[in-house]
């Protein structure tokens, strides 16, 4: 008997000893700026500038986002501006709370200090900057976030999530005022473009077939960092963008939401990217799938917080016509719709509309609306105080000409600006303006 209890004993201090081990080669596999290295051939987002104004305060800075869109090449980023300010390597630890050496605490947020001085013990160092990635996956973490914001514990916390759910009524009470929160999107076209070297509409004139090549790419496979980056062939980015579809899918949407009929999700999940850009009401949505009203609007709310989709209502200045709305769903990324939904035959119209929806939520229009009366404009979008009406257009033609100037007509709003956005046609009639895809998206 004694020596049973023995072996156990010293089971149990291997197993201790074990996850000790693993944990520290995990920190270090996920922390190689400990060797004073900065990260290289990282490319720099727009959304740095922003950041880097509120580098120095002490709130939270929180990114969220649908996965794979660069939160964690933003965290990379980040760090290196701080090796490069003299900031000791060693005093920054990024945690990617997704890695599976973690999974066992998920529902023990305590595990994060301790986390913390595994990483002091490694180092040497106290930690001044923390990066907790994916930190949707802990239980609480707002909890710890707080507590260490309030105790002054590090100089700077970053936090990304790749759920909106996270950021819900409990977290915003507990850290008010305490924390900035900026959305995380797939690369914009103007970062597309410059990913070629295009960063004005000089540069676009001279180099037009390069960009014309790149939109088309971006219509059909989207604009995914690693997608836009990685310079693969169309068969092997269809592969790597439904990789990313099953991801999301399971982990920020079924498993999450602790989804049953998970068969049904996928059904809905792939009808409502088929159809993205039409016209739908939760009803007609409910029949199509065979199921009921209010589990169709949870499975849409579901698919918002995971960023996979974006729910746009009908425009109207009445809240109550606004609850009787009709929707129109948009995917964030046209990759995922090309890779995961099967067409007979290819929807050009379709993917361009979805193409400019995600320019207008990258050029900071929110929000966005589409008039459901007899003109249909398909955008009607806020920014900075005023309304602006939009057509998504591939190709203006004789046949649908008077159709996309007359949307215009009908909206009782009065607008800044009338555009029709087109593929490659450009000129300006009755007070509205007709303009490429590409010039558009360069245009300040």
């Amino acid at each position: 008997m004694i020596r049973f209890g023995i072996k156990i004993v010293y089971l149990q201090r291997y197993m201790t000893s074990f996850t000790d081990i693993c944990m520290e080669k995990t920190l270090i596999l996920q922390n190689p700026h400990w060797e004073g290295k900065t990260y290289a051939g990282l490319y720099r987002r727009q959304l740095m500038d922003n950041l880097l104004q509120k580098k120095t305060l002490p709130h939270v800075q929180i990114l969220t986002g649908v996965r794979r869109c660069g939160k964690s090449t933003l965290f990379k980023l980040l760090i290196n501006d701080l090796i490069e300010d003299g900031v000791s390597p060693k005093s920054i630890l990024n945690i990617n709370l997704d890695a599976p050496m973690f999974i066992p605490f998920w529902h023990d947020v305590s595990q994060i200090r301790l986390i913390v001085e595994r990483a002091e013990a490694l180092t040497g160092e106290k930690v001044e900057y923390l990066f907790l990635d994916e930190v949707q996956q802990m239980e609480n973490w707002e909890v710890f976030v707080k507590s260490a914001y309030d105790s002054k514990e590090f100089r700077k916390i970053y936090v990304t999530g790749s759920n909106s759910n996270m950021l819900q009524s409990r977290f915003a009470a507990m850290l008010s005022g305490r924390y900035f929160e900026n959305e995380v999107r797939p690369f914009s076209l103007r970062e597309c473009l410059g990913t070629i070297g295009v960063r004005s509409l000089l540069d676009a004139y001279q180099r037009m077939p390069e960009v014309l090549r790149l939109i088309n790419g971006c219509m059909a496979f989207g604009s995914f960092p690693e997608i836009v980056l990685s310079g693969l062939d169309d068969v092997l980015k269809q592969e790597l963008l439904h990789s990313y579809f099953e991801s999301i899918v399971q982990k920020d949407c079924i498993v999450y939401n602790s989804i049953r009929d998970s068969q049904l999700f996928y059904k809905t999940v792939n009808y409502l990217l088929r159809n993205a850009g039409n016209r739908f009401s939760p009803q007609q949505l409910a029949k199509a799938m065979n199921s009921n009203e209010n589990t169709m609007t949870a499975y849409l709310q579901y698919l918002c917080e995971s960023y996979i989709c974006a729910d746009v209502r009908n425009f109207s200045f009445s809240q109550k016509e606004s609850k009787r709305s009709e929707h129109k769903c948009y995917c964030v990324d046209n990759g995922i719709m090309y890779a995961n939904t099967f067409r007979y035959s290819p929807d050009t119209g379709n993917f361009f509309e979805n193409l400019v929806f995600n320019e207008l939520r990258n050029k900071g229009y929110a929000p966005i609306s589409f008039d459901n009366s007899k003109g249909e404009c398909d955008f009607i979008a806020l920014r900075n105080g005023a309304l602006h009406a939009f057509q998504a257009c591939y190709e203006l033609t004789d046949s649908n000409r008077g159709r996309e100037f007359s949307g215009f007509s009908a909206i009782k709003a009065s607008l800044a600006s009338k555009v029709i956005i087109t593929y490659n046609q450009k000129l300006e009639e009755n007070g509205v303006r007709v303009v490429p895809l590409w010039e558009w998206a360069l245009d300040e």
